[in-house]
């Protein structure tokens, strides 16, 4: 393994800060020149330069608002990648089979960095008032019920790892608004096995969550349901059972 020097050493600066804007619109939907040169601290011109590059590789587009997003070539690469990834395989019929038997979007959840996770795969919903849902979708974890049961099963050294981290953003009245409420409720999560999201990160939305262990007992993943937060309100101890249900299997064959 190469150290920091010999890495500094080998790295391509063009690439690197590339490759850093390419995250910077994972996370925020669309930038302009001036706002993406602000969030990279790199000038106008080295900006426009490597967006020309990308737009040019069909890597990104701007839309009518002079905004730069991320293309679907990206969706197309993502495949390919998760196409090949075993634990989706293994998955995702325990995803149809929960969608079928609940009737809502279900997810397969991974750690994307210390603070983000991903949403790895999905199954629609089966009712036309449903969670519309993105594979290859970065969150905050503890926006998240998924994410949240990956927080509270994770090592302890994460999770204060994460709260030393983390911003808590009010995206609801119902967000988590301090370390305080998120220790509180990770302690919860791991008496009861299983998470809930309900309308914090979006307002009519609630879902469940509940975390897959290895055979080393390490928690890797976690899938969830989401739907329209009164059906799920309606049938929540059902929901969550058979959330929780499904977790075990999986957990069982990895």
């Amino acid at each position: 393994m190469k150290n920091n020097a010999d890495s500094e050493k080998y790295t391509l600066q063009s690439v690197d800060n590339a490759l850093a804007l390419i995250d910077l619109l994972c996370i925020n939907e669309e930038m302009g020149v001036s706002e993406i040169a602000s969030a990279m601290n790199l000038g106008k011109s080295t900006v426009f330069r490597l967006l020309f590059t990308l737009e040019k590789k069909n890597f990104l587009y701007k839309d009518k608002h002079a905004k730069y997003r991320l293309s679907l070539k990206f969706t197309s690469i993502g495949n390919l990648v998760l196409r090949g990834m075993e634990l989706v395989n293994l998955v995702h019929p325990f995803l149809e089979e929960l969608t079928k038997v609940t009737g809502e979007t279900s997810h397969l959840v991974i750690w994307d960095s210390s603070v983000n996770v991903i949403f790895i795969d999905k199954v629609l919903g089966l009712s036309s008032i449903r969670m519309e849902s993105m594979v290859g979708l970065i969150r905050t974890a503890h926006l998240t019920a998924s994410g949240k049961s990956l927080l509270a099963f994770s090592d302890k050294t994460i999770e204060e790892n994460y709260l030393n981290r983390i911003r808590f953003e009010r995206k609801t009245t119902s967000s988590i608004k301090n370390k305080t409420m998120l220790r509180e409720e990770l302690k919860l999560i791991r008496a009861l096995g299983y998470s809930c999201d309900d309308e914090e990160s979006e307002h009519g939305l609630t879902c469940f969550g509940a975390p897959l262990f290895d055979s080393f007992g390490y928690a890797i993943a976690a899938i969830s349901i989401s739907g329209p937060t009164d059906r799920m309100r309606t049938h929540k101890d059902e929901r969550i059972n058979q959330v929780v249900a499904n977790a075990c299997k999986i957990s069982s064959y990895l």
